[in-house]
């Protein structure tokens, strides 16, 4: 994985198309260009992607937060 190439790509991702997916955990693609699928139960997600047949270790899972939301904690902690 290439975490400069997925960086750049990945601050280009309309953040319109990201707005979908608030409140709930996606699975990145290795060059940060698309989604590969989400849930709301991260664990439930990343067990699909292994299922699907992807690297575990070349697809990075990070949380949307909501508008509305405040996200404290690097992350780890959402607050409405």
């Amino acid at each position: 994985m290439d975490i400069q190439l997925f960086q750049q790509n990945r601050q280009q991702f309309p953040p319109e198309e990201l707005a979908k997916y608030a409140g709930k955990y996606v699975a990145w693609s290795p060059d940060g260009t698309h989604i590969l699928a989400c849930n709301e139960d991260e664990l439930l997600l990343a067990n699909a992607i292994r299922d699907a047949g992807h690297n575990s270790a070349e697809v990075l899972i990070g949380f949307v937060p909501a508008d509305d939301d405040t996200v404290l904690g690097g992350g780890m902690e959402v607050f409405d």
